[in-house]
């Protein structure tokens, strides 16, 4: 997948991704603003209640990893008014000058989330939701749950393919690093090389490298997927997408350990609405807002006033609020050389081409 494919979960999606990305085009309407994100990753009654307050509409435009979020936000012409980033990214961009340093005095609700995890997003972001990288697993196709990253990446039944990983170069090596007992955040060419030799081999059991949720909306491989790199609460997006009794889609955390991630939403600098920018970013960390959008979505929350709203159910969710065990064997990303990046990249090329190929 090297082209740009974005999705969209509106009937209206060409049109709003032309409005977006060639500004020339756009109709006169009433106010939009323009969010980059995941799918699934925004609640809809948090969608209608801001609508209903302010009137201004919300158009979500998707990505399917990190990469085609980056693509987006270096054009030059785009009209994103926020977007979902993560540190480092979040760095890059504010170094580069296309995102603001956010103005905290623009964002009173900021006083519900805890240091820790504002400087988990620096000065160019304000952090969103957090969780843990794992495996979710078809609980009815599978005679024994995952325990260890190899069940991942060196299936017992390696020649069929059923498994879907996912196109992003950071997040697809995780598991391997992880597995060999490596630092995520590896420079190491021999160490990259050797994960990425466990991701060749693993390949024949590979479906595709398309993000898991995009994959089964769009009804592909619903009957031979039973594993997938996947994020948590992704399970229960996936539920949803099949709508079958009994909740068969589950996910768990391999015992060598996981990646630890916080989600982050960013201004662009050019932006034409930074102050309704900041208005819908202040109104989503308002703590009854937070809480709806946590519970919703199945994904923990950086708001701890929000947290306390929550019920006890979701907070003693285990695969939401993992464990301080788990959190003590994780790993978080951290700004590494170039050079490593650019080698990343060429193997989540390689792999995807040579997958292509076959």
């Amino acid at each position: 997948m090297n082209n740009l494919k974005l999705l969209f979960r509106a009937p209206a999606a060409l049109l709003t991704l032309a409005c977006v990305l060639f500004p020339s085009t756009a109709p006169h309407a009433a106010q939009t603003l323009h969010l980059l994100n995941w799918e699934e990753y925004l609640s809809e009654a948090v969608i209608e209640r801001w609508e209903a307050k302010t009137g201004v509409k919300i158009e979500q435009v998707y990505f399917d990893s990190g990469d085609k979020r980056d693509e987006v936000l270096a054009k030059p012409d785009h009209l994103i008014d926020i977007a979902l980033t993560e540190r480092i990214s979040a760095s890059r961009f504010g170094q580069r000058g296309l995102l603001d340093q956010l103005d905290e005095q623009a964002l009173p609700n900021l006083k519900h989330i805890p240091k820790r995890w504002r400087d988990s997003c620096g000065v160019h972001g304000i952090p969103y939701l957090w969780g843990t990288l794992g495996i979710a697993y078809r609980a009815d196709r599978l005679s024994k749950a995952p325990q260890s990253w190899a069940d991942l990446l060196e299936p017992a039944n390696r020649d069929e393919p059923h498994i879907i990983m996912m196109e992003d170069h950071e997040d697809i090596l995780a598991g391997p690093l992880l597995y060999q007992q490596r630092s995520i955040n590896t420079a190491d060419t021999d160490e990259l090389k050797a994960a990425f030799r466990l991701l060749q081999a693993q390949s024949p059991a590979v479906l595709t490298y398309e993000y898991v949720i995009t994959s089964l909306r769009s009804q592909r491989y619903l009957d031979k997927a039973d594993m997938a790199l996947a994020y948590s609460g992704d399970q229960q997006v996936l539920n949803a997408v099949e709508g079958i009794d009994g909740e068969p889609w589950r996910y768990m955390v391999p015992e060598e350990g996981t990646l630890l991630w916080v989600d982050c939403l960013s201004v662009p600098a050019k932006g034409a609405q930074k102050a309704l920018a900041y208005r819908f970013l202040n109104f989503l960390n308002n703590p009854q807002t937070a809480a709806l959008n946590s519970a919703e979505l199945g994904v923990a929350t950086t708001n701890v006033a929000a947290k306390a709203l929550l019920p006890e159910a979701i907070r003693q969710d285990p695969t939401i609020y993992p464990p301080e065990a788990v959190l003590q064997n994780s790993q978080v990303y951290e700004t590494r050389p170039l050079e490593a990046t650019q080698t990343r990249r060429r193997i989540i090329s390689a792999l995807i081409n040579a997958h292509d190929a076959r």
